[in-house]
């Protein structure tokens, strides 16, 4: 009688592992799949915004910043920087150019650059 007992709680224990194992891997997320807005730009003296978007690596794509221009509701990729994930800094300067910073985390590396606005 003991011996079906403790084979009852065994197989109790290894049931309820698996449930836990099949819940488990079906919830997991391998990669991050939210594209996040960084920051959005309003052009003073134009009739479009820009946003700035961290687009999360998956398998297969690096991670990247993307810069989209918002005219009348519609989006237009202007720029794609591979392997930048974080936009240290930016600045509007005169003549309707952009200046960005942008780092990537992993290999402490900044790239400076300067992008001429439509």
């Amino acid at each position: 009688m003991r011996l079906k007992i403790v084979l009852l709680i065994i197989g109790v224990v290894m049931f309820l592992t698996f449930l836990f194992g099949v819940y488990f891997l079906s919830n997991f997320d391998l990669f991050e799949d939210e594209i996040i807005l960084i920051e959005e730009i309003q052009i003073p003296n134009k009739n479009y915004s820009l946003k700035m978007y961290n687009i999360p690596s998956n398998a297969t794509l690096e991670s990247s910043i993307q810069i989209r221009k918002i005219c009348n509701g519609k989006e237009e990729v202007l720029n794609n920087y591979t392997r930048y994930n974080t936009l240290v800094d930016y600045s509007l300067l005169e003549g309707d150019t952009l200046s960005l910073v942008l780092k990537d985390s992993l290999r402490a590396k900044s790239l400076e650059l300067k992008i001429g606005l439509p």
